[in-house]
């Protein structure tokens, strides 16, 4: 299960702010969000917490997604108010 956890970047090494529960020499995978800068998934809730991945989109592929679901979306509405045979 993933788990958030707030490190300090010193001496060229990043040292959590708690203990963690890990076995000595154990991988694992980082994924590194600033502090200070809004991430672009903040809007998103509990989302955000249930699918960490959504973390790493940047406001730029969180634009592209929503103009493409909007285009979508518009061009299923004009298929169900249609009268008449489709083309």
């Amino acid at each position: 299960m993933p788990n958030t956890v707030t490190a300090v970047f010193q001496d060229g090494v990043l040292k959590p702010t708690r203990k963690l529960k890990l076995r000595p020499n154990e991988k694992v995978t980082l994924q590194i969000l600033r502090k200070g800068k809004a991430p672009a998934t903040e809007d998103l809730g509990p989302l955000a917490g249930a699918f960490p991945e959504l973390a790493a989109l940047s406001d730029k592929d969180l634009a592209a997604a929503k103009q493409i679901w909007t285009r979508r979306l518009r061009k299923q509405s004009r298929m169900f108010t249609r009268k008449g045979p489709r083309r």
